[in-house]
């Protein structure tokens, strides 16, 4: 039985009109950076639950998430209405293994790769020490749809100056035409060689983690790709450079 937690919204930023943040003040048990909790509400007579990735640092407080409400349905779209002060339920145990931990090795390269409101977790790592001890180089990948989808600019330009020489960000925008971005999906980029001419570097299997989370068809293509390329996936005793997760 999964056990609650009341929480407390301390903030809810609309970005879009279907695009917003909520920061959530709520007592969970620690968590690691890559993973998730789920939010409920009671709607109805039944509490309606999702989960969702942490978006904030480990220790962070309030918690922060991520969400599109015209992908995610009812409770999205009432979450999107919540104001400072009002309750939301939180999973109190955060799950999940889209984390660093999971990683034994270090590297090169770290790539990670995500669409949408698929970036949160790699907010959380890229927040903390633990990619910049493990692997030299950190690229973040993220595809929106359209320019005003991307967001938390403000953090990237952070890292951008405080790791000039080791963090490269690249945006995708699908469906604008934006200068310094690429315009597609990151499969396709990525089987044909302009995703990383773009950045100046190959990926390899021999010094290269790519880390994978958004849209089910972005995850399964660009594995598909990359397992070509010598790439296996990482598991409990079997160490891999591919870590993947779906999430809309």
């Amino acid at each position: 039985m999964t056990d609650w937690v009341k929480g407390v919204v301390a903030a809810n930023t609309h970005w879009t009109d279907n695009l917003f943040s909520l920061r959530i003040q709520a007592d969970i048990a620690p968590f690691t950076a890559g993973q998730y909790t789920s939010l409920a509400l009671d709607i109805a007579g039944e509490r309606v639950a999702q989960p969702y990735s942490l978006l904030s640092a480990p220790g962070a407080q309030p918690l922060e998430f991520f969400f599109y409400t015209q992908l995610e349905g009812d409770l999205s779209r009432a979450l999107s209405r919540k104001v400072e002060g009002d309750t939301v339920w939180v999973q109190q145990q955060p799950e999940g293994t889209l984390t660093l931990t999971g990683i034994t090795e270090s590297g090169k390269n770290l790539c990670l790769m995500a669409t949408g409101t698929g970036v949160a977790p790699f907010i959380s790592m890229l927040q903390t020490d633990q990619p910049w001890q493990q692997f030299e180089h950190v690229i973040l990948v993220y595809a929106a749809r359209h320019w005003a989808d991307f967001q938390y600019q403000d953090l990237f330009t952070a890292l951008e100056k405080r790791y000039p020489d080791r963090f490269t960000l690249l945006p995708f925008i699908s469906r604008e035409q934006i200068a310094g971005t690429l315009q597609g999906h990151i499969p396709d980029k990525l089987r044909s060689g302009e995703l990383e001419q773009q950045l100046g570097r190959q990926f390899d299997p021999a010094h290269s983690h790519v880390m994978l989370c958004g849209n089910p068809g972005m995850v399964k293509d660009a594995v598909a790709v990359l397992q070509a390329r010598g790439f296996s996936d990482n598991r409990p005793g079997q160490p891999g450079q591919l870590s993947y997760e779906s999430y809309w």
